[in-house]
This record gives C-alpha cells, structure tokens and sequence, in this order.
C-alpha cells in the first residue's frame, strides 16, 4: 500500500472512530459522557472526567488491549479504537476544548498523549506491530498528527 493510501484509509479510519457506538454505553455527569465497547478477552479501561460536557468513546476489540483517560475542564474529547493485541493508549487532558483520537489496528501499539491548554488536537493512527507514539502539548491551537505502519 503507499503511503498516500494508508494515509487516506487510515483518515477514514480515524473518521469512523468519532462516530462510533456514540450511543452503546452512557454515563452522564456534569453533562459529560463515556461510551464503551469491548469485545474479546481481557480488555480494560480506567479513567476519570472532572468538569463538564467531556466525551470519551473506547471501542476495542482483540484481547489485553488497555485505554486509560483522564479529563479535566470542559468540551474535551478523546475517541480511542484500538483492534488486534496487546494494545495500549493512554490520554490525559486539561483544559478546554481539546481533541485526541487514536486507532490503533495490530498489536502491540502504545500511545501516549497529553494536552495542557485549550484548542489542541492529536490524531493518531497505527497500523502493523509495536509502534509507540507519543504528543505532549502545552499551550492553544496545537495540532499533531502521527502515522505509521
């Protein structure tokens, strides 16, 4: 596959993610929302929100794959795919309006964010075995992008 390919697949991909089963599982406080979907074995997912009207969405599938986020302000979003092994992401955000979403489709794939500020978004999208990706930012309006195969 080129790159140009993987890249648009994996866009529409991560397209897919923030839509996905936004309506399985709902937990309303504060006006903030989580929706998770789990098949397999040994999947786990953790994780706090503190303010208002933040969105976590985790669909896995496969088995151990692990999502762990943490949410504090407002209007946060974090979408997290994962399917396939031995998977893991883990999201931390502050602020507001912060956006991350991860794919994550073979295994043994880590990802590692976090957003201090207002207005940033990460997009991430790993596709073969044991890639490791990671994103710090500090600050409004960043904006990372990272894929690999």
């Amino acid at each position: 596959m080129s790159p140009r390919s993987f890249l648009m697949v994996g866009a529409a991909a991560l397209t897919v993610l923030v839509g996905i089963r936004a309506d399985v599982t709902g937990a309303l406080a504060g006006g903030s929302y989580v929706s998770i979907e789990q098949q397999g074995i040994g999947n786990g997912v953790g994780g706090s929100q503190r303010g208002y009207r933040n969105r976590l969405t985790v669909h896995q599938d496969g088995w151990r794959n692990s999502a762990v986020s943490s949410q504090y302000g407002g209007h946060n979003r974090v979408v997290i795919g994962q399917r396939g092994n031995r998977n893991s992401a883990n999201t931390y955000q502050i602020g507001r309006g912060n956006i991350t979403g991860v794919a994550q489709f073979g295994t043994g794939h880590t990802v590692v964010t976090s957003q201090d500020g207002n207005g940033n978004a990460i997009g991430v999208i790993q596709a073969g075995r044991n890639n490791r990706a990671s994103a710090r930012q500090i600050g409004t309006g960043n904006v990372s992008v990272i894929v690999q195969d």
